[in-house]
């Protein structure tokens, strides 16, 4: 005998109902996944976007861990936490790496200016006419 259960009847949901997300966690992951594209894709720029992502994601995930029963969405708040670490380190690389590179550019435009030319008009004619 099968019976219908009555209008209005909600069968009760399995476990425990999942706290909403933390409403920060989504803009730390955004944060820390922007600042790593831009150190990877922009030569380091992103080193000024990733450390916010980084200090986001860390504060969040220490408010949820807090209160795990009023806040979800830790996953996304670690994300931002570990791109924004990754994308502040690899930017901080990238932008030491231009820094020497400018130096060894304007080292070497001050080493070239300073020595004088070996051969001169003269010698170089001697030269070809010498082969004549």
């Amino acid at each position: 005998m099968t019976s219908t259960p009555p209008p209005g009847y909600q069968p009760a949901p399995y476990g425990f109902p999942q706290p909403p997300p933390h409403p920060e966690a989504t803009s730390a992951m955004v944060l820390g996944i922007v600042g790593l594209s831009l150190s990877i894709m922009c030569g380091g720029i992103g080193v000024f976007v990733a450390p916010f992502g980084w200090i986001k994601g860390k504060r969040v995930m220490a408010e949820i861990d807090a209160n795990p029963a009023a806040y979800g969405g830790r996953s996304n708040a670690q994300a931002g936490f570990v791109t924004g670490l990754i994308g502040t380190i690899f930017g901080a690389l990238m932008m030491l790496f231009w820094i020497a590179y400018l130096v060894f550019i304007i080292v070497m435009l001050f080493v070239v200016a300073e020595v004088e030319p070996t051969t001169t008009y003269d010698s170089v004619n001697a030269m070809l006419s010498s082969r004549i």
